[in-house]
């Protein structure tokens, strides 16, 4: 297989014949290059399973280790959650058991009362 893609042959007749040997030592060795390239790109490299069951462990862990941040961001979101509604129970228990003061007659009188539920 000659590769001419240069766009010259050592065989064409042309101005530069003192180049000749220069050129054709320069192609052979890279006619060779070229083969010993192919012939190398034909082998299967080895597969590195240590390096990619690693990384898959890595990967794994990393997940499992986002989802349990995101549990335990959640559940103590909850809590607070909780907190707060306990703490809103109370302050309306405390309300509905303190009695109401009196209005005082000076204060100005509302157009309409909206009736308590």
């Amino acid at each position: 297989m000659n590769d001419q893609s240069a766009g010259w042959s050592p065989d064409s007749d042309g101005d530069e014949d003192d180049d000749r040997p220069l050129r054709s030592s320069l192609e052979r060795a890279l006619m060779e290059r070229a083969r010993r390239a192919a012939e190398r790109a034909r082998e299967k490299p080895p597969r590195p399973y240590l390096q990619h069951a690693l990384a898959l462990a890595a990967a794994l862990g990393l997940v499992l280790l986002l989802a349990l941040g995101f549990d335990a961001f959640i559940t103590s979101m909850q809590r607070v959650m909780r907190m707060m509604d306990e703490q809103e129970q109370k302050q309306q228990q405390e309300q509905k058991a303190r009695p109401k003061p009196a209005p005082d007659p000076k204060d100005p009188m509302p157009a309409y009362v909206v009736p308590e539920k």
